[in-house]
């Protein structure tokens, strides 16, 4: 997959086209089929699939005290994005001209003089432009005027409800890891460098690597159930997320313990999924009581693991 960040001398070979437009943030279940539906019409019309999207996320920019949290770093979206077999991201900067821009004047400047649009491909709740009014309607009467298909993606989801990024926020916010990955049909995770912290964990017993992150989106504070990447090393854990109230900290920290792992790991750049959450963040009385609950937590975190397995993203585009 190749990236582009400017519309400006776009690759001859990415005209004419296939396209999706959104923010796909979480790259969920739902935009996984989007991505799927994309490729195959790219590939039954013998063209390109583009994913155009974004950067920052609109509402960063139209309204920073409404914006959410992402789930994915910038990173992450584009090694998820480029999973599924899309051949160009288009990553727009989202300016105050952009924002300015009609429904209209995207359609024609940039899906028709820039792209040479042969077929769009959207979710139902999709909406662009000034005023939000270039949606799906929109898009389809644009497709007969100017002659490139429209598929318009109905709701897919389960148990009733459609896979959205909103529902996965609050199942991360509420620490429900195990719900989530019927969302995004992986894990969630995150990544993270090892920095020096306190020394507090190895003087307990319990030696942890502190990691500093750019993920936006932290689960809700408390002790998890994680499996941590190191390389192409996997190790189980146990992650402490939260203000270590027991010891008065002021300031959040995440704090992982690789069972029966020793080493240094200063430096280092580790990946965390999360499996499930063991307990809330807890004020203990003294470290004797702290430490027997972290034995606690070591010993169920063994019991889970023995039975589970990251679940990733993996291709699974049929395009039969």
């Amino acid at each position: 997959m190749q990236i582009i960040e400017s519309l400006v001398d776009l690759p001859d070979a990415i005209a004419p086209c296939a396209v999706t437009l959104g923010n796909f943030d979480g790259v969920h279940l739902g935009h996984r089929e989007l991505f799927r539906h994309l490729v195959k019409t790219a590939r039954q019309l013998n063209c390109p699939a583009v994913v155009y999207t974004f950067d920052p996320h609109p509402l960063k920019f139209l309204a920073p005290d409404r914006a959410p949290k992402l789930l994915n770093t910038p990173a992450e979206k584009e090694r998820l994005i480029a999973a599924s077999h899309v051949d160009y991201l288009i990553k727009t900067p989202f300016t105050a001209e952009f924002a300015a821009m009609t429904p209209e004047q995207f359609v024609e400047d940039i899906l028709l003089a820039k792209l040479h649009i042969k077929a769009l491909v959207v979710g139902y709740d999709y909406a662009f432009g000034k005023g939000r009014r270039g949606n799906a309607d929109f898009l389809q009467a644009c497709g007969v005027k100017y002659g490139f298909s429209v598929e318009v993606l109905q709701p897919v989801g389960a148990d009733g409800l459609a896979y959205s990024s909103t529902r996965i926020r609050n199942l991360v916010a509420a620490g429900d890891m195990a719900g989530v990955v019927g969302l995004l049909g992986r894990q969630y995770n995150l990544e993270g460098q090892v920095v020096p912290g306190d020394q507090r964990g190895r003087e307990l017993g319990y030696p942890t690597a502190n990691l500093q992150t750019d993920k936006e989106l932290l689960p809700a504070p408390g002790v998890y159930v994680v499996k941590v990447r190191n390389g192409s090393q996997e190790y189980g854990g146990v992650v402490s997320l939260g203000n270590r109230p027991t010891f008065g900290g002021k300031t959040s920290t995440i704090e992982v313990h690789l069972l029966d792992y020793t080493g240094q790991l200063y430096g280092q750049t580790l990946r965390i999924y999360f499996v499930e959450r063991l307990r809330g963040e807890v004020k203990f009385s003294s470290s004797e009581e702290l430490v027997s609950a972290i034995a606690a937590d070591v010993l169920q975190a063994r019991q889970i693991l023995q039975s589970t397995q990251i679940i990733q993203y993996r291709e699974y585009l049929s395009l039969k």
